[in-house]
Parts: structure tokens; C-alpha cells; sequence
């Protein structure tokens, strides 16, 4: 069966080449904050009535930020160049898992297991971390 676009080799050739990248960019942003947080955990615990539990100060919402950004970082800088590849044709890019699995020269239901053993290995490490645990209520 010919392909007359030839999407399927472009798709090859990107494959050996690493293209679009393994690593795709991830920026870190900023996190949005109500003006109704406080600047500091000191100013928050000031300002709670009695009995009341503080809100959350700008310090410690930004730190919670940048611990689940390193927390996402750290798992997706454990996974093989592979299974990279896979999550960024699948989630990035947003191909359907029968072209993935045909482009790899796979049936459809070894590439399924594939993707799942993938989804499991990345919500195992995600969980390893307390700060996605307490976020999840875990």
C-alpha cells in the first residue's frame, strides 16, 4: 500500500532523526496568585482571625509551584528516549495511537500495552514525590 503523500516516510525520517525533539520545551510559569494571599507566611498567620487557618502566602504557593514543576522535570528525565518519543507523538503532537503503533511497525494492541505500561510508569514516579501525593490528597 503506497503512501501518495508520503507522510509515513517524513514520519520515518523525523523518527531516526529525533525530530521533533525528544525533550520537548517545557517553560516554567509563574503561578497565579489572588490578591487575597499574602507575601509571607509570617503576614498571612498576622492577618488569620482567631481559629482561622491562614491563607496561603505568595512564598510558600510559589515554592508548592516549583516543587511539582521539579516533580514532573524529574520523571520525565527518567523515562528512555523512547517512551519520550511515545508521549510527545501521543500527548504533544496528538497523533492517534494506531498511526504511532503503525509507524513503529507494531500491532495496535502490542503498542496499547505499550502506552499503558507507559501511563503506569510515569504516575509511579509522579507519586514517589510528596508534593504530587499532598496535591492529590493522597
Amino acid at each position: 500500500m503506497s503512501d501518495p503523500t508520503g507522510g509515513e516516510e517524513l514520519f520515518n525520517r523525523l523518527k531516526l532523526l529525533k525530530f521533533p525533539s525528544l525533550a520537548p520545551v517545557r517553560t516554567r510559569t509563574s503561578v497565579n496568585i489572588k490578591s487575597t494571599h499574602y507575601k509571607t507566611e509570617v503576614e498571612a498567620l498576622l492577618n488569620a482571625k482567631p481559629g482561622q487557618e491562614p491563607e496561603m502566602s505568595y512564598e510558600i504557593e510559589e515554592q508548592k509551584h516549583v516543587e511539582l514543576y521539579e516533580a514532573v522535570e524529574d520523571m520525565f528525565s527518567r523515562l528512555t528516549e523512547e517512551e519520550q518519543w511515545i508521549y510527545h507523538m501521543l500527548v504533544d503532537i496528538g497523533l492517534s495511537m494506531r498511526f504511532v503503533a503503525r509507524a513503529l511497525d507494531m500491532p495496535k494492541t502490542t503498542f496499547a500495552r505499550k502506552r499503558d505500561a507507559l501511563a503506569d510508569k510515569m504516575r509511579s514516579i509522579l507519586l514517589e514525590h510528596k508534593i504530587v501525593r499532598d496535591r492529590l490528597n493522597l
